[in-house]
């Protein structure tokens, strides 16, 4: 590790047993994690009104659908079956639209493999 790292620290330990940490807002409060600091404010707004309404964005309602199409599949009883390939396959066609969609590299989908 670099220096800098332990400068950084050595000056949050001092700063803990002096109690600068002490009486900081929110102590011992979780988290308010009801707005994303990582969304795009121009679609905060109705992201949020999609969400007050029981509704999602396009594509968190299509990756649902395809998580629960993954499951079925994976407990088909027969992944010899023609009628398996057929599913595999068009899951698998599905989820190559599904990532071109996706707003970040972070929720792409592998494809369905068998053995």
């Amino acid at each position: 590790m670099d220096e800098w790292y332990f400068i950084a620290e050595r000056k949050i330990r001092e700063a803990m047993q002096q109690g600068a940490f002490d009486h900081l807002e929110g102590v011992g409060e979780p988290l308010d994690l009801r707005e994303n600091p990582y969304e795009d404010a121009s679609l905060r707004m109705a992201h949020r009104v999609l969400k007050n309404s029981g509704y999602a964005p396009a594509w968190i309602e299509e990756s649902k659908e395809i998580d629960a199409e993954f499951c079925h599949l994976r407990a088909h009883p027969d992944n010899a079956s023609e009628e398996f390939r057929r599913g595999v396959r068009a899951l698998n066609q599905r989820i190559l639209i599904f990532n071109l969609k996706a707003p970040s590299l972070s929720v792409h989908k592998r494809p369905f493999e068998f053995s």
